[in-house]
C-alpha cells in the first residue's frame, strides 16, 4: 500500500506533485503539511503531529470530517514527520513517499532526508520528493525511471559505500568505491530512459533531478 506523508515545508503543486498524491492509497497530514492537501481540495485519511502549525478551522473540519487523528505533545523526542513515518510503517506500508520535506532550513531537510533510513530494515521502497527530484536512500539495487536529460548524482550515507555501479547513465561505473565526503558521484546523466544503481555494501543517497 503507497503512502504518501505531507510534511510543513515549501511545496509547488506541480503536476508531478499532484499525480503523486493522487496515487495514494494512504495520505498523512504531517501538522501544518496538511496546507497542502488543503490547496488540493483533499482530505488526508490521518493527521499527525502537535498541530501547532496547521490553522484552527482545518483543525476543527477534519475532526468533524473524520479524519484520523494522532495527537501528540508539542514536547517530545521525535519530529511530527518522524511520528508520521512511523505510523505509516507500523500499518503496513509498502512504499512511503514525503512531500513538504525539502526546502527551508537546512536542519530540517537533512534530518528529514536521514529518516528514509527507518525503511531500510524493512526494505520498504521510499523516498523524499518535491517539484525538482526525487531522493532516495539505499543499499540495494535501485531501479529509477527518468527522461534522457535528468540528472543523477550519488552521496554516500556512510564511511564507504562498495560495489556500486551504474547503467543508463553518461558516466557509467563498475565496481567503484565511494567514500564519505567526496564529490566523485555527482551530476551524471540520463541517457536512457531506465538508469540502475548497484551497489555491494553501505548505503547511499540517489539524487534524481528532473530535467523538467
Amino acid at each position: 500500500m503507497h503512502w504518501v506523508l505531507l510534511a510543513n515545508g515549501p511545496l509547488e503543486l506541480s503536476p508531478r506533485v499532484r499525480a503523486l498524491v493522487s496515487s495514494a492509497e494512504r495520505l498523512i497530514g504531517v501538522d501544518g503539511g496538511s496546507r497542502h492537501l488543503e490547496s488540493l481540495g483533499v482530505l488526508p485519511h490521518l493527521a499527525v503531529g502537535d498541530m501547532d502549525s496547521i490553522p484552527e478551522q482545518l483543525l476543527t473540519h477534519y475532526k468533524g470530517a473524520g479524519v484520523e487523528m494522532h495527537l501528540h505533545p508539542p514536547k517530545k523526542d521525535a519530529t511530527d514527520l518522524e511520528l508520521a513515518l512511523e505510523l505509516a510503517l507500523e500499518r503496513g506500508a509498502s512504499r512511503i513517499s514525503i512531500l513538504g520535506a525539502t526546502g527551508g532550513r537546512l536542519d530540517h531537510t537533512l534530518g528529514n532526508l536521514f529518516l528514509l533510513a527507518r525503511c531500510l530494515p524493512s526494505g520498504i521502497p521510499s523516498c523524499v520528493m518535491d517539484q525538482d527530484q526525487c531522493i532516495h536512500l539505499t543499499d540495494q539495487t535501485l531501479y529509477l525511471t527518468g527522461t534522457i536529460g535528468d540528472t543523477l548524482s550519488l552521496l554516500p550515507a556512510t564511511p564507504q559505500v562498495s560495489g556500486v555501479s551504474l547503467t543508463g547513465l553518461e558516466y557509467p561505473l563498475q565496481d567503484a568505491t565511494l567514500t564519505f565526503g567526496t564529490s566523485w558521484g555527482m551530476s551524471n546523466v540520463f541517457v536512457e530512459a531506465q538508469a540502475t544503481v548497484t551497489l555491494r555494501s553501505g548505503r547511499l543517497f540517489v539524487f534524481h533531478l528532473y530535467r523538467s
